[in-house]
């Protein structure tokens, strides 16, 4: 399979899972101090210590939000909104993880909602649900704190509302994990690549239910929501709820699937379709910790968040300052949820897409030596996370770097 990701439906709703025009407008902007490092880090311009850096990130829970909406006035709860929460959070909180931030965190939340739709009682439930999962975290040893937010009206710019997050942490330099150069002492100086060929790519399962959730969860994350509840909802969604869509977008896009939302979940009865979709994206915070403190710093090559891009994301990190890139073989991946497989029966998207747009059942790799996979492996089973060797790093023999995913499907190259 080449690159082309057959997409076209996925573009015509208006997003893309490779944000090519974005990392275009980005691409002369300074990389920071580590710019391999999975989120940006600058210097600690607060303190001027040198031995100190600074990281903020910003994201959200993209139109999962929408689908929230749509679950609320169906009558699923007013629950999902703390799940909305969770998302909007872990989205930033675990993108951060990947670089060994691990708090104290300070974060501020940006809510934007049409008022006519969305009254004080759900803005109150999204807050609680920031609360919720910032207590949890400082309960498992990683701090996080709330410090204001803004909720503004916005009612002729959005058609329900948007949850957006902004988080910050300080870390020493000497712990940042630079998936692409090893840095030593306060000082930029590059001396080896941290991802290597021969290093092996262990994946933590995005389903199941970790040693800190309260019931199952069926890996949705919070990437891919535009299509994944077009192409699972249908019925009469598409005439009810018409603030829950842009109307610029070809009404055949629009809740063409078979399945309400609380239908049972093919191939999984403990979800309905409505819970599976809205299942709160995973903190994998406390694993990452415990990663932290079962094996060497240095010894950990890179953590990559399988989010926007799926199975293809890890091919941005990686291979800075050598010659050749790195060629990320995965062979050995998750059965593929019931979720994604009722996904992919339900669409017109190929397998390479598919993989490029969902994490397909892991949303946390890490890229160490092969000595330490049992390490991560007991680390994983002890926060009843399923998790398993999923790949392997090469020489690429040529520049830039390059994902093969290989499954019984086929096999599948992303660039």
């Amino acid at each position: 399979m080449s690159d082309q990701r057959h997409d076209d439906r996925y573009q015509a709703r208006g997003v893309s899972a490779g944000k090519a025009e974005v990392h275009a407008a980005i691409a002369g902007q300074d990389g920071g101090l580590f710019p391999g490092a999975f989120c940006k880090v600058v210097a600690d311009e607060l303190t001027g210590d040198p031995a100190w850096c600074l990281a903020m990130h910003a994201d959200g829970a993209g139109t999962k939000s929408s689908l929230a909406y749509l679950a609320w006035r169906e009558g699923l709860g007013d629950d999902v909104w703390g799940g909305i929460a969770q998302d909007s959070l872990v989205m930033n909180l675990d993108d951060l993880g990947c670089i060994g931030a691990l708090g104290p965190f300070l974060v501020s939340n940006t809510i934007g909602r049409n008022a006519k739709r969305i009254p004080g009682t759900v803005i109150a439930a999204i807050v609680a649900g920031y609360q919720r999962v910032c207590d949890l975290l400082t309960d498992q040893g990683v701090a996080c704190r709330m410090t204001g937010g803004e909720t503004a009206d916005l009612g002729d710019l959005v058609r329900t509302l948007v949850v957006d997050s902004t988080v910050m942490a300080r870390l020493r330099r000497e712990a940042v994990i630079d998936a692409g150069l090893l840095w030593i002492g306060p000082s930029p100086a590059a001396i080896a690549g941290r991802i290597a060929p021969g290093d092996v790519l262990v994946g933590f399962s995005s389903t199941g239910q970790a040693a800190w959730e309260d019931v199952p969860n069926a890996g949705m994350g919070s990437n891919g929501l535009t299509s994944a509840r077009h192409e699972l909802l249908g019925g009469d969604y598409r005439t009810t709820y018409p603030e829950t869509y842009a109307p610029e977008i070809d009404p055949a896009l629009i809740y063409c699937g078979q399945h309400r939302l609380q239908d049972a979940l093919p191939g999984d009865a403990r979800f309905s379709v409505g819970r599976a979709l809205l299942s709160p994206t995973r903190t994998y915070l406390p694993l990452i910790k415990r990663l932290l403190d079962a094996l060497p710093r240095s010894d950990i090559h890179g953590l990559i968040h399988c989010s926007g891009g799926g199975q293809s994301k890890i091919v941005k990190f990686g291979g800075l300052g050598r010659a050749n890139g790195l060629r990320y073989i995965k062979d050995a991946l998750f059965p593929v949820p019931p979720l994604f497989a009722a996904l992919k029966g339900a669409t017109g998207q190929s397998w390479a897409e598919m993989h490029a747009v969902y994490n397909m059942g892991h949303r946390l790799e890490a890229a160490v030596p092969e000595r330490h996979v049992a390490a991560c492996l007991d680390v994983a089973r002890a926060c009843a996370i399923d998790a398993r060797v999923v790949g392997r790093v090469e020489d690429r023999g040529q520049p830039g770097n390059e994902v093969v995913v290989r499954t019984a499907h086929g096999e599948f190259t992303y660039r």
